[in-house]
């Protein structure tokens, strides 16, 4: 059949859209195959351990990008943050001398501390450095950090030159897993990160979730832009699932505010697992051992040094006030620290008042403080400071 003068106009548009659409997919296949090849399979779209912000440190393992001005994403929160010249996070990309000009007080800790999913004056540390401005405050609190991680970093700035009067530790519920089966020295001494069980993915599970997780298909196995928005359209249903969620959903067996959830679980369960092969009391005395070292080393630069602790959901909701994390660091603490602040009372007093405690407190879904649960422990520390 003959094509008419007046069918011309449509099928040169055809052949256009087809011309365009073969070239996009050819650059698409071509670009696919030098990100491979460049990035060795993985994908450049996805945090692959070290991000922006992120980034690997030889001697305490990770830390922040020094003098970062951006946003990192926790969840569903995308929060500003700004990191000083040390790369600690800070109101500011401000310089920071390694001797101030007045006196000076370093906190540490993990991502409790640094303050993930929330801007840093909103954060406990930050609040801190809003009600004493007399002082010099510095967060070198990092995501994933433990005691053993706390020494290494504490050296290496001391080692460095930097002064400071004052070191207040914050240790975290999971610091007890961490020491037994997150880090590491080497035979050279030099810290390792990673997950030295027999089987790293069931000892060191994510929450599950209420929606599960798509099956991988080919092309999210060969494609990163495949693979990176099946995981963002899967974060999506899962925020959205979230959202819906009720406590009691999130309460079930290994799900994020289960009582069985062994991270959060050693301090009413004893025979919780993946603790290392001398389980919980044997990552206790771990954890005391690296605390020891971290005392020695501030005692002998003249560096006071105080302990802070706080709850987890799983403990205000299955364990007593007078937790054994309490019990522990408070007996540690004897003769050894300035201040140990026990914020447990005050988050029971919360509880016994506030009947939605953990949505009100904590990220929902997730088991850090959300704004309103940094401003209740901001608010304990600083009474007990100015006392």
């Amino acid at each position: 059949m003959p094509v008419s003068f007046k069918s011309l106009p449509a099928l040169r548009a055809a052949a256009v859209v087809l011309v365009n659409v073969a070239l996009a997919a050819g650059l698409l296949v071509l670009a696919e195959l030098v990100l491979h090849r460049v990035y060795d399979w993985k994908n450049p779209f996805l945090d692959n351990g070290e991000t922006r912000l992120r980034v690997r440190h030889p001697v305490f393992t990770h830390t922040l990008r020094a003098k970062f001005d951006g946003y990192d994403k926790w969840g569903p929160a995308n929060s500003r943050v700004f990191t000083n010249s040390l790369g600690f996070k800070d109101a500011s990309t401000r310089d920071a001398p390694l001797v101030a000009d007045r006196r000076r007080v370093l906190f540490i800790g993990d991502s409790f501390t640094e303050g993930v999913g929330v801007a840093y004056e909103k954060s406990f540390v930050g609040r801190f450095a809003q009600a004493f401005p007399e002082l010099d405050v510095l967060n070198a609190g990092v995501s994933t950090y433990a005691p053993s991680a706390y020494f290494a970093k504490l050296k290496y700035y001391l080692d460095a030159g930097l002064k400071f009067d004052e070191a207040i530790v914050y240790i975290d519920i999971s610091d007890i897993q961490d020491e037994a089966i997150v880090y590491r020295r080497d035979l050279s001494g030099i810290l390792q990160l990673g997950v030295f069980a027999v089987d790293p993915v069931a000892c060191l599970p994510q929450p599950a979730q209420l929606v599960a997780p798509p099956a991988r298909g080919w092309l999210e196995e060969h494609s990163f832009v495949a693979e990176f928005l099946s995981k963002a359209l899967y974060a999506r249903r899962v925020e959205a699932a979230d959202a819906r969620a009720s406590l009691d959903d999130f309460m079930r067996s290994g799900r994020v505010y289960s009582r069985d959830w062994g991270r959060g679980s050693w301090t009413y369960d004893a025979q919780a697992e993946c603790f290392g092969p001398r389980g919980v009391a044997g990552a206790i005395e771990k954890a005391k051992a690296e605390m020891d070292r971290i005392h020695e080393l501030l005692a002998s630069k003249g560096v006071a040094l105080s302990v802070g602790v706080y709850p987890w959901p799983q403990q205000m909701l299955y364990d007593l006030e007078d937790s054994r994390q309490a019990q522990i660091w408070r007996d540690w603490c004897a003769g050894k620290c300035r201040r140990f602040f026990d914020h447990f009372p005050a988050f029971f007093r919360y509880e016994r008042a506030h009947p939605d405690f953990i949505r009100e407190l904590f990220i929902w879904a997730d088991n850090h403080f959300n704004e309103h649960g940094h401003g209740v422990l901001a608010e304990d520390l600083i009474a007990k400071y100015r006392d």
